[in-house]
């Protein structure tokens, strides 16, 4: 079994051992060279990413084809991205790219609706920690817009 709970989203998984097992064993171990895409803004990818090792950088192509980079993370943070898909969202907003080797488990939207089902109360579990991060990254992008007005301003 993968230490899934290590990830923000998994914790308190720990209280249905059965639920957490069978969330381990839906998630599929893949591995990234440098450069690689881990997701494409271009593509529609019905998965959702933790990363387990290596460096990952998260950019976005302007107007002009320049890739912009919005972030850079590693492994020790325990990131994940693409979770729009849980929510039915497959068309991608940005580019992930492995910046080193990384390792990363993946979910499928179709194995986590199946475990859905099974497991009304870990999804709960799971959808109030997802809820609280999204709402963090709202509250930081409102944040960053308001600071950004006030510049153009001056």
């Amino acid at each position: 079994m993968n230490n899934i709970t290590k990830f923000e989203l998994f914790s308190g998984l720990e209280k249905e051992p059965e639920a957490l097992q069978a969330l381990s064993n839906l998630m599929k171990k893949e591995a990234y060279q440098v450069r690689d895409f881990i997701i494409n803004e271009k593509e529609s990818d019905p998965r959702m990413f933790f990363l387990l090792s290596g460096q990952v950088e998260v950019n976005k192509k302007d107007d002009q084809g320049q890739n912009i980079v919005i972030a850079r993370t590693d492994a020790s943070s325990n990131p994940y991205f693409g979770e729009s898909v849980l929510f039915g969202y497959f068309a991608r907003s940005a580019n992930v790219v492995a910046y080193t080797r990384c390792e990363c488990l993946s979910l499928s939207a179709n194995d986590f609706e199946d475990f859905m089902k099974k497991y009304p109360y870990a999804v709960a579990t799971f959808y109030r920690h997802l809820s609280r991060v999204l709402f963090d990254r709202l509250s930081k992008a409102t944040k960053d817009i308001f600071i950004a007005s006030v510049a153009l301003k001056k």
